[in-house]
């Protein structure tokens, strides 16, 4: 039977540093999804059915909205002596028969639900009493705890350090029954402490669907590792999507994005081997997140695009794929040409080569004018093959 987990989002806490009540500041720049709503969606999002928001400070307001959005409310009136009795509070109102609970501090929004699913996912395959998302080699929020640690924590009414030092001898006294989780979110580090720091998170919450280059970096040493041919081919990729979309953006003054392009390219072959590799890599793409990069990456291969439709960044990942052999730029006869000596006895295969072809010459054009050069300069600003 599956396990049973519960989510504990912590929102007692005054927010000195802040200046204004973190769970209640908007999040999303049209100020429709506040940053408790935010949390507590994140985990109803990922099957997570019941979510427990611990409240101390102006708890009336911050447990109206809890509610609001689905969540139970575990008051703590005793949250001026710190994190450890909301805690304590939230463990408390969970339902019996919890096998395990997830908990996250309010001030670290920024989580993606595919660092969720890869920690249930974990506690499903693996024995253990502590999950820990890793990223860059440190742990981070949220750690999924089992159940078999709540009458730790009930039994300790303030353990000196807090939960951290009540983790520390679980880990000491039994280090197997400890799991770290290698994840590609650079959020499972993100505290939104001081003004500052909500500027970034709303600045960041626009580039939620596509990893940045550490991110990356993370899937393809960690999560879904590629042959050195495969890489050199998604770098060089990349690099050829950046300076189309570059080139776009100085002429046609457009504002595609250049980093989702960067991420895309260098992905677009991460299920290479796979049968429907495209499809396959898009959907390991959704599982970690990245639903925007998944996108792009479905579409590499086959492309719904016509002349007139406009040129964003899918299609130009998809043109770029098609300018590049192995880590070598090529023009686009010399990359189809391969195809049509490969597949010469393939009625079949020969007509999509050829209607690919025709679809590749037909964005090229469209690029070539957008970016008011032809695209044979634009690769002349690409340079040498280079490592990741």
């Amino acid at each position: 039977m599956a396990p049973r987990l519960s989510a504990l989002i912590l929102a007692a806490g005054f927010s000195s540093r802040m200046g204004q009540l973190k769970a209640l500041l908007p999040l999303a720049t049209e100020g429709q999804q506040t940053v408790l709503q935010r949390c507590v969606e994140l985990f109803r999002q990922c099957g997570i059915d019941e979510v427990v928001v611990v409240t101390g400070h102006r708890h009336e307001e911050v447990g109206a909205m809890a509610r609001g959005v689905g969540a139970r409310v575990a008051h703590n009136p005793n949250f001026a002596s710190g994190m450890y009795s909301s805690i304590r509070a939230g463990v408390h109102d969970l339902r019996d028969g919890t096998s395990g609970f997830f908990l996250l501090p309010v001030d670290i929004p920024l989580v993606r639900c595919g660092t969720i699913k890869r920690l249930a996912d974990a506690f499903v395959r693996h024995s253990g009493h502590i999950f820990y998302p890793l990223f860059a080699g440190r742990r981070g929020h949220p750690p999924l705890l089992a159940a078999e640690l709540i009458p730790l924590i009930k039994r300790e009414r303030q353990p000196e350090g807090g939960l951290r030092t009540l983790l520390a001898e679980v880990e000491a006294a039994r280090p197997a029954m400890v799991q770290e989780v290698q994840v590609a979110d650079a959020h499972i580090h993100f505290d939104m402490d001081t003004p500052e720091d909500y500027l970034a998170a709303r600045h960041a919450l626009h580039r939620q669907e596509y990893p940045a280059s550490d991110e990356c970096a993370a899937i393809l040493d960690h999560i879904h590792p590629m042959t050195a041919k495969g890489l050199a081919h998604g770098q060089r990729v990349a690099e050829v999507a950046v300076a189309l979309c570059n080139a776009v953006n100085r002429h046609g003054g457009k504002q595609l994005d250049a980093d989702l392009c960067r991420a895309s390219g260098l992905l677009h072959d991460l299920a290479k081997g796979h049968p429907e590799h495209e499809e396959e890599g898009a959907r390991w793409l959704r599982q970690l997140g990245f639903a925007r990069a998944a996108e792009i990456v479905a579409a590499h291969k086959d492309l719904d695009w016509r002349p007139g439709r406009a040129i964003g960044e899918r299609e130009l990942v998809h043109l770029a794929d098609k300018l590049v052999r192995g880590s070598r730029m090529v023009d686009l006869s010399e990359r189809f040409e391969e195809k049509l000596v490969l597949y010469g006895q393939d009625a079949e295969a020969l007509r999509a080569i050829g209607e690919r072809y025709q679809l590749a010459v037909g964005l090229a054009e469209a690029v070539a004018a957008e970016a008011g050069q032809p695209v044979a300069e634009i690769l002349q600003t690409v340079g040498r093959p280079c490592s990741r």
